[in-house]
């Protein structure tokens, strides 16, 4: 494993001036995002909410003005206040805070999305201007290959087949490399979208550098601790808990207090009423239910953290595969020695052109020879890419 570290490091550190800030790019779209906007706004909403039913109901307010037979008036007037043990003793409190915890843990789960979402587009999008750097290096190449052998051609040095070949070579590098700028465009649109319609510009050509965690036992405890989706699950049966506690207090009779008066001429009657109210109907099955939740909650969480174990290996192992096939191809492509110099394959062309106008090679076995170039370069960015894209999804596992 410290092997594929090393060559991993060894392939990412020479981009680690020119590279992204990924992270300065994910602040902004988590503080435009418009749906994540939206989503804090219903989470405070709906938490209002739930802390106002865990308050105690309003007073009931009563008036009566009778009529009686023999013309006398009678007037009654009452003021009373039901109060439950579950508000008493703050379980119904409890309940309304842990509901709230879990729309706070649901927000976090959809701003990990989203977020996860912008930075894999941004390894895209870097990707897609590093392969938009080597095709116009391409093109620049194809171009200079092109008039040479048009210029030969109009010469008679050289049969119109090769000269096609060379103009064909051009086209062909002149279209992909108008395919990917379209490409690019169209991710940049999908994370202005992401950043609340607010442009970001992604220029970088070259990768952050991001390793994997040299422990996976040490880094898997400390990514369950951080983790929105298993965090949720706790909470989940701790909210089951405080339900279970406020089912068992609203077995218990609630009672009213108040104040009553009845005046009538001549005479009027004033005191306190104090009811009961009994749950005879409804409390075993309350409690029985939430029972059940309680135990469901805690077999989702025994689940939740099952997967989440079985989840990361996974992710952990496709990224150690993916680390050693990135440095293998950028090793055989010379990715290093080819960026430290400040132009792609700028020693591979040089060579292949040198053969070329020297006669030692022809034309086609120039273009055999520069295609195969080109297409290890490429595998050594896609798989590059690859393995960012893996750690992208470790690293969504700690938010």
């Amino acid at each position: 494993m410290k092997r594929i570290l090393t060559l991993l490091a060894a392939l990412l550190a020479y981009s680690a001036a020119g590279a992204q800030n990924i992270d300065e790019i994910l602040s902004q779209i988590s503080d435009n995002n418009l749906t994540l906007k939206a989503l804090q706004q219903q989470v405070d909403a709906q938490g209002d909410a739930n802390l106002a039913e865990s308050s105690l109901e309003g007073p009931e307010i009563e008036f009566g003005y009778l009529f009686g037979d023999d013309g006398r008036r009678r007037h009654d007037f009452g003021v009373s206040q039901s109060i439950d043990f579950g508000t008493l003793t703050g379980a119904r409190r409890k309940a309304a805070l842990g509901q709230n915890e879990l729309l706070r843990l649901e927000y976090r789960a959809s701003r990990r999305d989203v977020l996860t979402s912008a930075r894999k587009l941004v390894y895209q999008i870097i990707h897609r201007n590093a392969l938009i750097a080597e095709y116009g290096q391409r093109v620049e190449n194809a171009r200079t290959v092109e008039r040479a052998y048009r210029s030969g051609y109009e010469k008679g040095e050289f049969s119109v087949i090769d000269y096609r070949k060379a103009a064909v070579s051009l086209a062909e590098a002149e279209g992909n490399l108008k395919l990917l700028e379209v490409e690019r465009d169209g991710m940049l649109a999908e994370l202005r979208n992401l950043n609340g319609g607010i442009e970001i510009s992604v220029t970088a050509c070259e990768q952050e550098t991001l390793l994997l965690p040299a422990s996976f036992e040490q880094w898997l405890d400390e990514a369950s601790s951080r983790s929105s989706a298993l965090n949720y699950v706790r909470c989940s049966t701790e909210a089951s808990e405080q339900q279970l506690r406020l089912s068992r207090s609203e077995a218990l009779p609630s009672l009213s207090i108040g104040y009553k008066s009845e005046v009538v001429p001549g005479e009027g009657f004033r005191g306190v009423s104090v009811g009961m109210s009994i749950p005879l109907w409804s409390a075993g099955k309350k409690i029985s239910s939430a029972k059940k939740q309680l135990e469901a909650a805690r077999i989702a969480e025994q689940d939740a953290l099952v997967q989440f174990r079985t989840n990361a290996e996974n992710l952990y192992d496709k990224a150690m595969r993916l680390a050693e096939s990135a440095a293998a191809v950028a090793d055989a492509a010379d990715l290093k020695s080819a960026a430290s110099s400040g132009s792609a394959a700028a020693g591979g062309l040089d060579d292949l052109r040198k053969a070329l106008d020297s006669g030692q090679m022809s034309l086609l076995d120039y273009m055999n020879e520069i295609e195969y170039f080109y297409s290890s370069r490429e595998l050594a960015l896609q798989t590059q890419l690859d393995y960012m894209l893996a750690v992208a999804d470790l690293l969504a596992l700690e938010m």
